[in-house]
C-alpha cells in the first residue's frame, strides 16, 4: 500500500466546516435565533465563494477540471463492476456530481436565504431589491431546497457507508488528507497547494462581506 496526498488543508477544512455550519444554520432557523442563523449564513457564503475560486486555482483534487468529467464518464463508472478496485485520486465520477449538486443546492440555499423575508422582523439584505411576489418566492425555495439538502446529505452518507464496506475509509482520508492505494507508483500523483493560501482568500471574502452586511448581526447581537 503506497500513502498519497489527496486533500489540502483547506478541502479538508471547507468540508467539515461546511457540516458544522449547515448544522448550525438549521438549529438556529428552529429555535428563531435568526440573527445567528444570518451569522453562519454569511460565513457559509464566504467559504462557498472561496471554494469555488479554489476550484480553480487549487490543488489538482480541489479543480474542477480534475474531476468533472462527461456523462459517459459516469455511466461508465457506475456500470463498472470493478469500480472499487480502480485507482482514482480524489473524487470518482460519482463522487464530483454529489460535489456539483452540493455546491449547486448551496448557492441555491445562499442566494435564496439573501432574497427572502419572514415578513415580521428578519429580511435578507438582497430583499429590498425584489418585489413582494419574488421574495415570497424566495422564502418559499429556501424552505423547499433545504429539504433537498437533507436528501442530498443522506445520499452522500449512505455513499461513504458503501465505499467503507469496500475498505475504502473515505471519511477518514478526509480528516488526515492521505489515502492508501495500491500499485500508483507509475501513476501522477496530484499536486498539492498550500491551504493557508485558501483560507487567506476567505478571510479576505468574509472581511468584505461582514462590513457590508454581518456587522449588523453582530452588533445586535453584542451590544
Amino acid at each position: 500500500m503506497v500513502k498519497v496526498k489527496v486533500w489540502d488543508g483547506f478541502i479538508r477544512g471547507y468540508h467539515w466546516l461546511q457540516v458544522s455550519l449547515l448544522f448550525a444554520l438549521w438549529y438556529c432557523a428552529d429555535n428563531g435565533e435568526m440573527e445567528w442563523h444570518f451569522v453562519f449564513g454569511y460565513t457559509l457564503l464566504a467559504l462557498w465563494i472561496t471554494r469555488f475560486i479554489w476550484g480553480f486555482i487549487g490543488s489538482d483534487t480541489a479543480k474542477f477540471s480534475y474531476f468533472i468529467k462527461s456523462p459517459k464518464a459516469l455511466i461508465d463508472y457506475l456500470t463498472d463492476k470493478n469500480k472499487f478496485d480502480r485507482v482514482k485520486f480524489g473524487h470518482n465520477p460519482a463522487g464530483a456530481c454529489m460535489v456539483l449538486l452540493f455546491l449547486a443546492l448551496l448557492a441555491t440555499q445562499l442566494f435564496s436565504g439573501l432574497s427572502s423575508s419572514d415578513d415580521i422582523l428578519s429580511e435578507g439584505p438582497l430583499a429590498q431589491y425584489f418585489s413582494a411576489d419574488t421574495v415570497s418566492f424566495m422564502t418559499w425555495l429556501h424552505s423547499v431546497n433545504f429539504d433537498l439538502l437533507l436528501w442530498a446529505i443522506g445520499l452522500h452518507v449512505i455513499a461513504i457507508g458503501a465505499y467503507k464496506l469496500k475498505k475504502q475509509p473515505l471519511v477518514k482520508a478526509m480528516f488526515t488528507g492521505v489515502a492508501e492505494y495500491k500499485l500508483v507508483s507509475s501513476i501522477t500523483q496530484p499536486k498539492m497547494m498550500n491551504g493557508l493560501v485558501a483560507w487567506a482568500i476567505y478571510a479576505a471574502i468574509a472581511g468584505v462581506i461582514w462590513w457590508q452586511w454581518g456587522h449588523e448581526n453582530l452588533g445586535y447581537l453584542f451590544y
